[in-house]
Protein backbone atom coordinates (compact mmCIF):
# COMPACT_ATOMS: atom_id res chain seq x y z
CA UNK A 1 0.00 0.00 0.00
CA UNK A 2 1.32 3.40 -0.99
CA UNK A 3 1.81 6.02 1.71
CA UNK A 4 -0.69 8.85 1.93
CA UNK A 5 0.54 12.22 0.59
CA UNK A 6 -0.39 15.46 2.34
CA UNK A 7 0.03 19.22 1.99
CA UNK A 8 1.38 21.51 4.69
CA UNK A 9 0.35 25.15 5.00
CA UNK A 10 2.80 27.76 6.23
CA UNK A 11 2.04 31.39 7.08
CA UNK A 12 5.21 33.44 6.81
CA UNK A 13 5.82 35.30 10.09
CA UNK A 14 7.51 38.11 8.16
CA UNK A 15 5.14 38.92 5.27
CA UNK A 16 2.00 37.05 6.39
CA UNK A 17 1.53 35.27 3.05
CA UNK A 18 0.28 31.70 3.01
CA UNK A 19 2.38 29.06 1.24
CA UNK A 20 1.97 25.32 0.76
CA UNK A 21 4.25 22.34 0.34
CA UNK A 22 2.33 19.55 -1.36
CA UNK A 23 2.62 15.85 -2.10
CA UNK A 24 4.69 15.08 1.00
CA UNK A 25 4.65 11.64 2.67
CA UNK A 26 2.45 11.84 5.75
CA UNK A 27 4.90 9.93 7.95
CA UNK A 28 7.69 12.40 7.13
CA UNK A 29 5.45 15.37 7.88
CA UNK A 30 4.57 13.81 11.23
CA UNK A 31 8.28 13.35 11.97
CA UNK A 32 9.04 16.94 10.96
CA UNK A 33 6.29 18.35 13.14
CA UNK A 34 7.50 16.28 16.14
CA UNK A 35 11.24 16.85 15.67
CA UNK A 36 11.48 18.95 18.86
CA UNK A 37 10.47 15.85 20.82
CA UNK A 38 12.54 13.37 18.82
CA UNK A 39 15.68 15.45 18.21
CA UNK A 40 15.64 14.64 14.50
CA UNK A 41 17.08 17.18 12.09
CA UNK A 42 14.90 18.42 9.25
CA UNK A 43 17.63 17.61 6.67
CA UNK A 44 17.56 13.98 7.83
CA UNK A 45 13.78 13.80 7.46
CA UNK A 46 13.55 15.60 4.10
CA UNK A 47 16.92 15.35 2.33
CA UNK A 48 15.08 15.65 -0.99
CA UNK A 49 13.64 19.09 -0.22
CA UNK A 50 15.44 22.32 -1.01
CA UNK A 51 17.09 24.29 1.78
CA UNK A 52 14.32 26.89 1.46
CA UNK A 53 11.54 24.32 1.79
CA UNK A 54 13.19 22.72 4.80
CA UNK A 55 13.55 26.17 6.38
CA UNK A 56 9.77 26.57 6.15
CA UNK A 57 9.42 23.69 8.62
CA UNK A 58 11.90 25.37 10.99
CA UNK A 59 10.93 29.06 10.88
CA UNK A 60 7.91 29.32 8.59
CA UNK A 61 9.61 31.96 6.44
CA UNK A 62 8.65 31.90 2.74
CA UNK A 63 11.30 31.78 0.01
CA UNK A 64 11.11 35.51 -0.70
CA UNK A 65 11.54 36.51 2.94
CA UNK A 66 14.38 34.03 3.42
CA UNK A 67 16.48 35.76 0.77
CA UNK A 68 17.33 38.95 2.71
CA UNK A 69 17.25 37.24 6.12
CA UNK A 70 19.51 34.30 5.28
CA UNK A 71 21.22 35.74 2.18
CA UNK A 72 19.74 32.92 0.08
CA UNK A 73 20.17 32.99 -3.69
CA UNK A 74 18.10 30.25 -5.28
CA UNK A 75 18.06 26.52 -4.56
CA UNK A 76 21.52 25.46 -3.40
CA UNK A 77 22.67 22.24 -1.82
CA UNK A 78 24.21 22.61 1.63
CA UNK A 79 27.43 21.05 0.32
CA UNK A 80 28.16 24.12 -1.86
Amino acid sequence: MQERKVSVMFVCPNCGKTHFLSNLPESKVDRALNRDDTGEHIQDIFPELSLEDREKFITGYCNECQKPIFNVEGDKDEKD
